[in-house]
């Protein structure tokens, strides 16, 4: 379970999070929504370090982690992977080599046993048959299956993903809304992801967080989120233009 507890965070003068509390549980699919800029990836991204937050406490199972230093923080990496926007893989190295590469760097083993085991991480995805390619022959869709396997090597309990449905077409996506419902179902992985596309909330997720102005709008099933009768949620599931909320 990771708990954020008053989280709050400001660049300069502007406030993102103002004591966003949020706990994820095992196992879950959690889906963290809201309008660019109300802290999504901000909020996630103090998870693993990458960011401080200026008040508040994050605790992962049980342990506050708010202070580790950048040394203690490379275990919480381990077990929380992320999977970012733009699936940041080497274009020089074939697709196995990329999945590899973490395998060889953490668990210290010989080429080909990374290799074999990267092969079974490709093999989720369904991207054995294109292993041996490179980055530049696929579309978006593609690397980003690719960047899922390579998150999956050190076999994590946690699983961020940072708006993977972005910029795909509508079959990657489905493939890719179906490994996550996967991971969670068959390996107890637990999932959060950042995502505008409704039709990955309203299809596999099991909880729905909403920000707004920096602290938690929403906090629900994504039946209770389509049921919700605040005038701001309803405008933004629906994609009304005009309403209540402040953009």
């Amino acid at each position: 379970m990771i708990e954020f507890k008053g989280i709050k965070k400001a660049f300069g003068p502007k406030v993102v999070l103002d004591g966003v509390d949020l706990v994820v549980q095992t196992g879950e699919v959690l889906f963290i929504i809201g309008a660019s800029g109300a802290g999504k990836s901000v909020t996630v991204k103090h998870l693993i370090g990458l960011l401080r937050p200026d008040a508040g406490r994050i605790l992962l199972d049980g342990v506050d982690i708010t202070d580790y230093t950048e040394a203690q923080y490379f275990e919480v990496r381990k077990r929380c992977a992320m999977v970012f926007q733009n699936s940041t893989l080497f274009d020089s190295m074939t697709l196995l080599d990329n999945v590899a590469l973490p395998i060889r760097k953490h668990r210290k083993v010989s080429l080909k046993e990374a290799r074999r085991l990267a092969m079974e991480k490709l093999a989720l995805v369904g991207m054995t048959a294109e292993a041996e390619r490179y980055p530049a022959d696929f579309g978006d869709g593609m690397r980003k299956k690719v960047a899922i396997a390579r998150a999956l090597t050190l076999d994590p309990d946690y699983v961020i993903f940072d708006e993977p449905t972005t910029g795909v077409d509508p079959i990657s996506a489905a493939m890719i809304d179906k490994m996550m419902r996967r991971l969670s179902d068959e390996q107890n992985v637990t999932c959060i992801v950042i995502s505008h596309d409704l039709r990955s909330i309203f299809g596999i997720a099991d909880r729905v967080v909403m920000l707004y102005k920096g602290t938690t709008l929403f906090d629900g099933t994504r039946e209770e989120l389509r049921a919700c009768p605040n005038g701001i949620v309803q405008q933004f599931i629906n994609g009304e233009p005009e309403g209540p909320m402040d953009v």
